[in-house]
C-alpha cells in the first residue's frame, strides 16, 4: 500500500471533503473525533497488523502523525 492509497483511506476515515496532504491539520472540517479514532486504529490493525493505544494518538495534529504510524 503506498502513500496514495493510504491518504484515501485516511479521506475516508476523516470525512475530508477534499484531497489530504501531510500538512493538513485534523481540524474542522475534518472529523477527528472518537469513531474517527477507532476506524484509524482498526485501519493500522487490519492493514499493517500495528495495534496503537487510542492514548498515543491525543497529541496528533496533522496527517503526517496519522502517517507516521503507517510505515515499518
Amino acid at each position: 500500500m503506498n502513500d496514495t492509497d493510504i491518504l484515501a483511506e485516511l479521506a475516508d476515515i476523516l470525512a475530508a471533503p477534499e484531497p489530504l496532504t501531510p500538512e493538513t491539520p485534523l481540524e474542522p472540517p475534518l472529523t477527528w473525533d472518537s469513531m474517527a479514532l477507532l476506524a484509524y486504529l482498526a485501519f493500522l490493525r487490519f492493514r499493517f497488523n500495528k495495534l496503537l493505544p487510542g492514548v498515543s494518538c491525543k497529541d496528533f495534529r496533522t496527517v503526517a502523525d496519522l502517517l507516521a504510524h503507517t510505515h515499518v
